[in-house]
């Protein structure tokens, strides 16, 4: 009875652990973007309940008074404080304002609203109580039509939304960037937060030029150290170059012992990423990859676990499971991810 209580207890521990990973690790949309903020300006516009546009208040030109309400009630004050460059900005174009949301007890700034931004935000207003939780496909086509926008701020925000939609559903835009416009600019620290996106549509614009760009980022990439753009350039090998590019992760990466496994976790994903878009040939070429990989790292297999496990994917169990059975796993961190990645793709087939 001893012994069965404390399978038991193991079984529920493991159980709740599952729970805790699924909730933790969801299917993610195109990845790669955990440094940008949490809302875009679309957000607020969609989710917002009190929203409000805001200049400068006529006898107090240091804080901002309402001028139109576009959702909720009049605010008695914003608390807002009209920085040095708002204020010149402003004064220069009486026409323009500035949108505020309220968030709890305080109101934000969420965006300079000029003629560019105006009837964006009039169409969201509009349409955005329509749209669907998670992706929505009449968003994604109308941040999609304005990713090449004059206003680098409506680009910007373009980029951000674009990023949110499935990888699937990503490689199906109509692409109006060419090599030169992804990579204006590219390094610089202002960009920092777009880089993840615009390499996914470096591989998706497909060109010799795009491949050269690819190519010679995880060449850096393969001896550098860790680059927070090196899961989104490996997606966007294997979307330009299929079998070859998986191939070429294999030699640089995955074979290599001396690589950090937080830096192969990259990779890792951006194989999971394709794996769930891929061809039949193409899925079966990354399982091998990755059971080469895992066969010689075997602590590499909780990396596996984890990004498959967040996109249901469950071609990896076989080998998982093998090894296992195999007892080629020497630490808990490594065998109970992937135990609970084997025991949840069993109850999902």
């Amino acid at each position: 009875m001893k012994g069965a209580a404390m399978a038991c207890a193991r079984m529920t521990a493991l159980a709740l652990l599952s729970a805790v990973l699924l909730t933790a690790t969801p299917a993610l949309p195109c990845a790669f973007h955990n440094v940008l903020p949490e809302r875009t300006a679309a957000d607020w516009l969609v989710e917002g309940r009190a929203l409000v546009l805001a200049r400068p208040d006529p006898e107090n030109p240091f804080a901002f008074a309402p001028v139109e309400v576009l959702r909720g009630k009049v605010p008695s004050d914003l608390g807002a404080f009209v920085d040095s460059v708002s204020r010149r900005r402003l004064a220069a174009a009486p026409e323009n304002s500035m949108l505020f949301a309220r968030d709890g007890a305080r109101w934000v700034q969420v965006a300079y609203v000029d003629a560019d931004f105006r009837p964006v935000m009039r169409r969201i207003l509009k349409e955005g109580p329509e749209w669907t939780s998670g992706f929505d496909a009449r968003r994604f086509a109308l941040f999609a039509g304005l990713q090449d926008h004059r206003d680098r701020e409506l680009r910007n925000l373009a980029l951000r939304e674009i990023d949110k939609a499935p990888y699937a559903e990503l490689r199906r835009i109509k692409l109006r960037l060419g090599v030169a416009a992804l990579m204006e600019n590219f390094y610089t620290p202002v960009n920092a937060p777009y880089q993840p996106i615009r390499a996914l549509l470096l591989g998706l614009e497909g060109s010799e030029a795009a491949r050269r760009v690819i190519h010679s980022t995880l060449e850096a990439a393969a001896h550098g150290g860790q680059s927070p753009t090196l899961g989104a350039f490996a997606t966007a090998l294997i979307e330009i170059d299929g079998a070859e590019g998986v191939a070429l992760l294999e030699e640089k990466f995955l074979a290599d012992p001396a690589q950090p496994l937080a830096k192969l976790e990259l990779v890792v994903e951006a194989l999971a990423i394709q794996h769930g878009v891929g061809s039949a040939a193409l899925k079966g070429r990354i399982s091998a990859a990755l059971q080469g990989f895992v066969q010689t790292r075997p602590d590499g297999a909780a990396l596996v676990a984890r990004q498959f496990i967040s996109r249901r994917d469950w071609s990896q169990a076989a080998t998982l499971e093998a090894m296992i059975q195999a007892q080629r796993f020497t630490s808990s961190a490594t065998l109970l991810p992937v135990a609970i990645y084997v025991g949840q793709a069993k109850q999902a087939m």
